[in-house]
């Protein structure tokens, strides 16, 4: 299947294949965002208050005024589930296109060059998440774990998407370069730049592989609602023990559906 723009070919084609050129860091991804998860816990509990959002609440409060403080907490925390959900979003509308299985295999594919969805506007939508997803927790954060987390995540993202570009770019040539040419490379462009390739998405693999960010996206709604932290840190060992099994089977069924298609 080809997409088509202004004379320029974008292939996409079906199945995966790992890239020869395969980069130790691409392949250990998880295990440097694990790091950074564990630096950022450490250095919480090392400054562990005020939290980012707590002192953007006071600061508001102190210079804008309007209904008190308890207002502006709401508010702040409310903005952090904002930029949680819509990271959680931007990652299941590129899942439901690119596959559960494939985002979080460690293996890197390169021979399906996505053209729907999401990556008509920007080229990394899963990463884009991501940084919305930290922005979000951050504001949970003190102000060294905040800096860590957001940091890191950027440096890690860009490292990530230098390996993915140069396998794909070896692996796609030309097509690949045009896309690139095409497709800003993390921030979304309002309109799309390329035209649909007409691919169907797998919205129920997709809402499923992102399980995790929905539960933290709902967490934190409700600690924007009560201001408890303690009723978000006990969800969030429930979270994890909802969310481990349902992103497991989004992980399997991707598989089964994908060979099922390329049969």
């Amino acid at each position: 299947m080809c997409l088509l723009d202004g004379g320029r070919r974008f292939w996409q084609t079906d199945g995966s294949m790992e890239n020869p050129r395969q980069d130790n860091f691409f392949r250990n991804r998880r295990w440097f965002l694990l790091l950074l998860g564990l630096a950022s816990f450490a250095a919480y509990r090392l400054v562990p208050r005020p939290t980012v959002g707590a002192w953007l609440a006071h600061y508001l409060n102190a210079r804008v005024g309007g209904p008190g403080l308890t207002f502006w907490g709401h508010s702040v925390a409310g903005l952090a589930a904002t930029l949680l959900g819509l990271g959680a979003l931007w990652r299941t509308w590129g899942s439901a296109y690119l596959g559960a299985h494939v985002v979080q295999d460690k293996e890197m594919h390169t021979n399906r060059l996505v053209g729907d969805g999401p990556y008509r506007h920007t080229r990394n939508p899963l990463y884009f998440g991501n940084m919305l997803m930290v922005l979000g927790l951050g504001l949970l954060f003190g102000p060294v774990a905040c800096l860590v987390l957001v940091v890191g995540m950027w440096i890690l993202i860009h490292l990530f998407i230098r390996d993915e570009e140069a396998g794909l770019e070896q692996s796609r040539g030309e097509s690949y370069r045009a896309y690139c040419a095409a497709v800003p490379r993390l921030v979304p462009a309002w309109r799309p730049r390329i035209p649909a390739a007409g691919a169907r998405a797998h919205w129920l693999q997709g809402i499923c592989g992102e399980g995790m960010l929905w539960m933290l996206t709902i967490l934190t709604t409700g600690l924007a609602i009560t201001l408890n932290p303690e009723w978000f840190r006990q969800g969030l060992l429930w979270g994890v023990v909802i969310a481990a099994p349902v992103f497991i089977w989004a992980r399997r069924h991707g598989k089964v559906q994908a060979a099922s298609e390329s049969a």
